[in-house]
């Protein structure tokens, strides 16, 4: 139960960099770079793992049922065996980083056709959720989504603050992806 927030953080963050690349629109540089961090977040957890088995041999450590002993000081034992795990984030990293990887594509041959063909004939950006500039505490994400489904600010305030302590790691990756995601209102009224 506590690991599902987690769980839910790595599988979306793949998607969420496909997210950002749809309602960003970023150039085709930009695209590059989100694919690259992309594919780099799937390999991550086994770039891990064979840094901690280099690390493993070239201090000396032995391995015992399921950790590593190191000669002197003893916790690089404890470092190099959760490095030698973390393999088994690669169960989330990698689906999340195929999905996002695919989005990113996706996106990237939308730009592009939407570029030869120019049919976005005016400067505004096509995204319908902006963030405040005026009521922002943070980022602007709350007075965004009261504006957007015309709630209390305060409430979505409370609600999310609510589930920032039930639930942290989501609530915390769902607010930075909003974020960076959506662009504040005063940069489309400068258009």
């Amino acid at each position: 139960m506590i690991y599902s927030p987690l769980i839910l953080t790595l599988l979306l963050i793949g998607p969420g960099l496909a997210a950002i690349a749809f309602l960003r629109s970023p150039s085709i540089r930009g695209h590059l770079l989100l694919f690259s961090i992309c594919i780099f977040y799937g390999i991550f957890p086994l770039l891990l793992t064979w840094g901690g088995l280099n690390l493993a041999q070239r201090f000396g450590c032995a391995s015992e049922a399921m950790r590593f002993l190191c000669p002197a000081p003893s916790w690089h034992g404890d470092i190099i065996t959760w490095m030698v795990f973390a393999h088994w984030l690669a169960i989330f990293t990698i689906p999340s980083a195929i999905l996002g990887a695919l989005g990113l594509l996706f996106s990237l041959i939308l730009k592009i056709n939407r570029s030869q063909t120019n049919t976005n004939i005016s400067e505004r950006p096509t995204t319908f959720f902006y963030r405040s500039h005026r009521h922002k505490v943070i980022a602007g994400i709350c007075a965004a989504i009261s504006r957007r489904w015309k709630l209390p600010i305060q409430a979505v305030r409370i609600v999310t603050i609510i589930l920032a302590i039930i639930v942290p790691g989501l609530v915390l990756s769902l607010y930075l992806w909003c974020w960076l995601a959506f662009p504040l209102e005063q940069a489309i009224e400068a258009h």
